[in-house]
């Protein structure tokens, strides 16, 4: 009987056994984070964690690390049928639970892929994660490189240009990695948009998918933040130039830089904290 293929780097795939093997060799591991929210009539609600995940195994493959199973919720903040909202604190104690069982098997290198951009989810990432390597003595020889995948990319290619364009969710960008990524998770004989009022909106700004309410209207009153009801299809940017081409060489192109971040930052761990430049953000009291 042939012998079976080796599951490496997928984590969910392997045995205790190869992992404990990998464990004897290397302390490292990658984590990645997508989302389950709207990306129009034509991708997949898993978009983000299809792209995690495609973009993380390519990685663990050409750096030798391991990658853990892909975190698929967190907070969208959208609502259109499908999206799944998980806190953002919520998915912020997942990260941190997953990190530190990791860390009570020998793990002492995260790298966390992050490929959902929602300004809560990070913001609440990035705390939470700070606030773990302060307070939890299990992390005390543990790096954590929190990765936005966005950071990834040549000068005027891949993200930078879509974000210069406005084309922050489920435009051409997403769909050409998704093409490259699984193909067959692609639906264009679907391709829908938002009339042209709505899409202009929120390609000013991603944020303008939200609309403000109060009770009162009044500085001290905090609003509550809803999907703007007239959004039925959730897309910011244009889909309708993509293509698996362009795909491919977008995840090469983020593939490179994100090998070369881990590379150093391999080369450079060794287990030890020391002192950094500090400088605390500006007091505001008015």
């Amino acid at each position: 009987m042939a012998a079976k293929k080796s599951p490496f780097p997928v984590m969910e795939h392997m045995t205790v056994r190869l992992v404990r093997e990998y464990l004897t060799r290397k302390k490292s591991v990658i984590i990645p984070i997508g989302v389950t929210e709207q990306h129009g009539d034509h991708l997949p609600l898993a978009t983000d964690a299809v792209i995690a995940a495609g973009i993380s195994r390519r990685l663990g493959e050409r750096t030798g690390i391991l990658v853990a199973p892909t975190i698929n919720t967190s907070f969208s903040g959208g609502g259109l049928p499908g999206t799944i909202n998980i806190s953002p604190s919520t998915m912020s104690l997942v990260v941190s639970d997953t990190i530190l069982s990791l860390a009570s098997q020998g793990f002492r290198n995260v790298y966390i892929v992050l490929c959902h951009g929602g300004s809560e989810n990070a913001l609440a990432l990035d705390a939470a994660l700070k606030l773990l390597l302060r307070t939890n003595p299990a992390c005390e020889h543990v790096m954590i490189a929190l990765l936005p995948i966005w950071k990834f990319h040549s000068p005027g290619v891949g993200w930078g240009k879509a974000f210069s364009e406005g084309d922050w969710h489920a435009g051409w960008l997403e769909t050409s990695m998704v093409m490259a990524i699984a193909p067959e998770l692609v639906r264009m004989e679907d391709l829908a948009l938002d009339t042209p009022e709505i899409l202009a909106l929120q390609i000013r700004h991603p944020d303008n998918y939200q609309r403000a309410e109060k009770i009162v209207d009044d500085e001290f009153v905090i609003p509550r933040m809803t999907q703007r009801p007239d959004i039925t299809v959730g897309v910011m940017g244009h889909p309708e130039t993509a293509t698996k081409e362009l795909g491919e060489r977008l995840v090469e192109d983020s593939l490179v830089a994100l090998v070369e971040k881990v590379s150093t930052l391999e080369a450079r761990a060794d287990g030890v904290y020391k002192s950094v430049a500090f400088t605390p953000p500006p007091i505001i009291l008015l």
